[in-house]
């Protein structure tokens, strides 16, 4: 196990987050090491924005796999590293329905408790 990565599970110790948080944020770094192919201390703050740009527009990953590469990506750069880099502030994790809602429509107030109870699909 690298000395960087040693000190990042450390730190997640120290910071109490949990072991499958833990696991989670060092697969993010180990994920972006190996997509440049060098250690992550060594990586530019331009070619993290490539990496962010990359899974979203090229790997289409889930708003959850994002959301989770940006929070273990931020915390191994700012707690681990010491890193101030402005550019981990602003990456948005972008969201889109990947379908539209099916609920049934919401049931009428005025109806009394009567309308709300009553079944709504045909009896057989």
């Amino acid at each position: 196990m690298s000395i960087l990565r040693q000190k990042m599970i450390e730190d997640l110790q120290l910071r109490g987050l949990s072991e499958r948080t833990q696991e989670a944020y060092v697969q993010a770094v180990r994920q972006l090491a190996a997509h440049y192919r060098k250690s992550p201390d060594q990586i530019s703050e331009e070619e993290l924005r490539q990496y962010f740009l990359y899974l979203q527009n090229v790997k289409h990953v889930a708003r959850s796999t994002h959301t989770l590469a940006l929070c273990g990506i931020k915390f191994f750069y700012e707690h681990t590293l010491k890193y101030e880099w402005q550019y981990l502030h602003s990456v948005a994790v972008r969201w889109e329905p990947t379908h539209t809602s099916t609920l049934p429509p919401a049931p009428d107030w005025r109806r009394g408790w009567r309308g709300i109870t009553q079944r709504t699909t045909p009896q057989r």
